[in-house]
């Protein structure tokens, strides 16, 4: 069969197009033919198994060796919730809700970064950076910067694994006295979209300076998809959205 010029990446728009919309042997639990999906789309297996790799990437499909691809569930929606403190966090919790650690290293600062803490362009600063997930699907990318004159004293803050970041700078003196946050939508990175799993182009950021007196003790980011959570936020005593702050 003569095959249609195309490239992954539309090949995988088209995919994705039918899993979302739930077409015909595209709902959750299918299993489907790689050579059979090549023939009915008339496109090269070499196309079709680079667009399979993108989905698979994204957690619509998982391959399944000698048989094919399983369609999967795509990742439910929920909201999350920005409280009083600036701290973004899933409305509801769920059990199998996770944190997994990508990055811990000691960096220059980006420029807005170096601003937001009040430093020259040059600081350095320790960045720690994980990925929430749900079900199994991640959500947001958490980012936390820490001046590296902060973090000699607080030497926990380059522990590879998950820390209390909050915790350490508290128990080093620096205890939290206010805090300024942000909300804005912006584009989506490169690094941010492969992280997230998701060809999401718009991310929520969520960005948190820490301070600490006149100090800027820390400046964080949730990179949230903007495709599955949405942000919200509520006051006092509102059913079905748990507990008021506590004062």
């Amino acid at each position: 069969m003569a095959t249609t010029p195309t490239s992954r990446r539309s090949l995988a728009d088209q995919l994705r197009t039918e899993i979302l919309n739930g077409e015909p042997d595209r709902a959750p639990g299918a299993i489907v033919s790689g050579r059979q999906l090549a023939e009915h789309l008339g496109c090269a297996r070499k196309t079709l198994i680079g667009a399979m790799q993108i989905l698979e990437q994204e957690g619509l499909i998982r391959a399944v060796p000698k048989v094919g691809y399983m369609i999967l569930s795509p990742a439910a929606a929920f909201e999350a919730r920005v409280d009083e403190h600036g701290h973004v966090r899933p409305a509801v919790a769920q059990t199998g809700d996770t944190a997994e650690p990508v990055t811990t290293a000691v960096r220059k600062a980006p420029d807005g970064v170096a601003a937001a803490l009040g430093g020259p362009p040059e600081m350095s600063v320790v960045l720690r950076q994980s990925v929430l997930g749900r079900t199994g699907a991640p959500w947001a990318v958490r980012e936390i910067y820490v001046p590296r004159g902060i973090a000699d004293a607080a030497p926990r803050l380059l522990d590879p694994g998950l820390v209390d970041e909050a915790g350490i700078l508290d128990a080093a003196g620096l205890k939290e006295t206010g805090h300024l946050h942000t909300i804005s939508a912006r584009p989506a990175t490169d690094q941010e979209t492969a992280l997230l799993k998701s060809r999401t182009a718009v991310a929520l950021s969520v960005q948190r300076v820490s301070y600490s007196g006149e100090q800027a003790r820390s400046c964080e980011f949730m990179i949230i998809r903007a495709d599955r959570v949405s942000l919200t936020d509520w006051s006092g005593n509102v059913p079905n959205y748990g507990e008021p702050d506590a004062k």
